[in-house]
């Protein structure tokens, strides 16, 4: 495990396992979201038994309204695609519609309780392959609404439905489970 830093100022945990890579984009900075997020902490570790390595990060300080954080989540998906010939986006909330953003320029992508809008940016659909989990009892984003969300999403998709929270309380190992599953397949 290494600690870098990509650019000229983000702060990442970078550990390299395989040929294939997985960029971890954390949730909401405001509201505590960091590279350390348990849940994507349990998803890298899950990943690493499967030969991915994961670049985890820190948006730059301060908070620039979610635009400023998609170019983050740029830099460190172009530091990845320099060294691994398959690339998957992981998006946890607001990490979600960050990932969607740039969802585009990597291999596959992965969306964790997504919302369709959050400050300055919306959810944007790809052609990659995807994974959409949806946890039934969330309290930031409806079942209906995730359910709805889900749906507008273009083929090819995978959508898992977690009986939990917005928090995946007590579903760490499952939802990590599910994502590593969704990556060796594609």
């Amino acid at each position: 495990m290494s600690e870098i830093i990509v650019g000229s100022a983000i702060r990442a945990t970078y550990v390299v396992r395989g040929t294939r890579g997985a960029l971890l984009c954390p949730p909401h900075p405001l509201m505590g979201g960091s590279r350390f997020d348990v849940r994507l902490e349990r998803i890298a570790a899950e990943l690493h038994k499967i030969n991915y390595s994961t670049l985890a990060f820190d948006y730059r300080t301060p908070f620039r309204g979610g635009v400023g954080e998609i170019e983050d989540a740029r830099s460190c998906l172009l530091y990845l695609k320099e060294r691994h010939d398959f690339v998957a986006l992981i998006g946890y909330s607001f990490g979600s519609v960050v990932a969607s953003n740039i969802a585009d320029e990597a291999d596959a992508l992965v969306l964790i309780s997504p919302l369709k809008k959050v400050n300055e940016i919306e959810l944007k659909d790809s052609s990659v392959p995807k994974l959409i989990v949806i946890a039934r009892y969330d309290e930031i984003v409806s079942f209906k609404e995730s359910e709805e969300i889900a749906e507008s999403l273009s083929e090819p998709k995978k959508v898992v439905i977690l009986d939990t929270d917005h928090f995946y309380t007590g579903m760490y190992v499952e939802l990590a489970k599910e994502v590593a599953k969704f990556l060796s397949e594609v």
